[in-house]
């Protein structure tokens, strides 16, 4: 469904990839799907005609590649593979609601010097408005900003302390992924010598690293 990406596009798993951050001890509770990434449907709301997986992963990467196409010089990153949550109720009598929200993440690798973390929201920021998203800044305590585009779908990007880079995207609703793969079989995370995904910055940029 989606061609295999190169060494700067490879995909990982989700799970793997909360071991890296609890090992990194970043601390940070924003990620891809939380406030501000997206048009939550309320409880007992219809989420409207289910997205077919194919045209979830093409918005979902469309939304990263936008993102990060707005930021010069270009920054080096790899995708995880994406990922399908199933939606539950609220309430004593939870259930599913029969749907799920998709989504991926791209971790940068090019080291950003923390005097340059202003510029790369800003620029972020100046992509998202020309295009018509809604911004929101992220929590004073976290270095983060989140947009939700005209068509309801979510996108993020968030300065972990550890200096590690995450940009997320969400497209709502996909179907339930009932025991399979939405988007095919995932294919293993580029991982350090310790096993830990690979989400570290290590890649140095003449302006972004100084």
């Amino acid at each position: 469904m989606n061609d295999r990406p190169s060494l700067s596009h490879r995909p990982g798993t989700a799970l793997r990839l909360s071991a890296a951050l609890a090992f990194l001890a970043v601390g940070a509770t924003a990620c891809v799907g939380g406030a501000g990434t997206g048009a939550d449907r309320g409880e007992g709301e219809s989420p409207g005609p289910l997205i077919p997986p194919a045209q979830a992963l093409q918005t979902l990467d469309s939304l990263l590649e936008q993102t990060t196409a707005g930021v010069q010089p270009a920054l080096q990153y790899w995708d995880a593979w994406p990922q399908a949550t199933v939606q539950y109720s609220k309430g004593l009598d939870e259930h599913s609601l029969g749907y799920a929200k998709a989504s991926r993440q791209r971790h940068v690798k090019t080291k950003v010097a923390p005097g340059k973390y202003g510029a790369l929201l800003d620029a972020v920021r100046s992509t998202w408005q020309a295009k018509g998203y809604r911004v929101e800044t992220g929590p004073a305590n976290l270095q983060a900003l989140f947009a939700t585009t005209p068509e309801g779908n979510g996108v993020s990007i968030t300065i972990h302390p550890a200096g590690n880079i995450d940009i997320g995207a969400t497209v709502s609703p996909v179907p339930v992924p009932d025991g399979r793969d939405l988007f095919g079989t995932p294919t293993p995370d580029p991982v350090m010598a310790n096993g830990n995904p690979d989400v570290v910055p290590t890649y140095e940029d003449p302006y972004w690293s100084s």
